[in-house]
Order: structure tokens, then C-alpha cells, then sequence
């Protein structure tokens, strides 16, 4: 086995143990603002980012219930949810990666917002937080670097977005 493949097989290893090490510590977490600040101590290491944020929706709703971020928060835009990528992942239910956010065209007036707030944005990658009985909202990272993110990172993400979303609706 080369180098090359050994060295991804320990990373995957060391990413999936890490599923059940942050499945634990969210366990623990009785406040959303603690949710979002352990997910993302818990991250740093094994995914780079500069921005991690939990969004949730009110059940059949276009309302934000909660928004908690796990990082410093980024402006986020004054602009209804529907025209926003969270709302574009809790709709269809698909991850959003967009590797290089300057190239991307398809929520021009968040790009715009965000540009004009100074907040830098490189690539994203955003998924759904699901149970199998209700959609919840969505988990995020943001990179100030372009193409930061590959296709295995969103699959990780969408693993651990599952854990999320049960310890979220566990909470009180």
C-alpha cells in the first residue's frame, strides 16, 4: 500500500472516530450557543474553516427559530432566509459546496451583502440537519480560501450533520 493511501486511510480513520468523540461531547450541550462553540472546538483539526454556524428553522416555516455560531459570527445578511444558502440546503434537502464563492452566481445579493460588509468568503460547504421526523435547518463552514474544501469534506460533514441534528432536537 503506498504512502499516499495509507496517509488518507489514517485521516478517514481519524475522522470517523471523531464522529463519535463530537457525538458525545453534543450529547452534553443543554444551550445552542454551546452546541455550535463544541462542534467547532471539536472540528478544528480535522477540517479547516473560519466560520461555522447552526441554523434552525421553525417547523414548517421560513423563520429562523435560532441562529448560533460556533466561530466569531460573520454579518449575516439582511435579506430574507428564501434568498440565502441555508434556505437553498434546508429545501432540497442536498449539500451546497461551492468551491470558489467569487465565481459562484447563484445567490448574487447574499454575495453582494456580504462583499459590502467586508466579511471574506472563499468557499463553502453547507448541509441539511435532518432526523428521520423532521428538517431542522442547516450546519455550515465557510473558508476565507478558495477551493479549501474537497468532496470528501462534504461527505464528513454530512456524516456528522446527522449527530447534530438528533442532539438538537434532543435538547429541551
Amino acid at each position: 500500500m503506498s504512502a499516499e493511501v495509507q496517509l488518507a486511510l489514517g485521516a478517514d480513520a481519524e475522522r470517523y472516530a471523531a464522529l463519535f468523540r463530537i457525538s458525545e461531547a453534543l450529547s452534553a450541550c443543554g444551550e445552542p450557543e454551546q452546541l455550535a462553540r463544541v462542534l467547532a472546538d471539536q472540528l478544528r483539526g480535522l477540517i479547516g474553516f473560519d466560520h461555522l454556524d447552526v441554523l434552525i428553522l421553525k417547523e414548517n416555516s421560513s423563520e429562523i427559530e435560532w441562529h448560533e455560531w460556533g466561530t466569531k459570527p460573520a454579518a449575516f445578511p439582511d435579506l430574507p432566509v428564501e434568498e440565502t444558502s441555508s434556505w437553498h440546503v434546508y429545501n432540497t434537502q442536498e449539500p451546497c459546496h461551492i468551491a470558489d464563492w467569487n465565481a459562484n452566481d447563484k445567490f448574487p445579493r447574499l454575495k453582494r451583502i456580504l462583499e459590502n460588509s467586508g466579511t471574506k468568503i472563499g468557499s463553502v460547504i453547507r448541509v441539511p440537519l435532518t432526523t428521520p421526523h423532521r428538517r431542522l435547518g442547516t450546519l455550515g463552514i465557510a473558508s476565507r480560501d478558495r477551493n479549501a474544501y474537497q468532496p470528501e469534506d462534504v461527505c464528513f460533514l454530512q456524516l456528522l450533520s446527522r449527530g447534530v441534528a438528533l442532539s438538537i432536537d434532543d435538547c429541551p
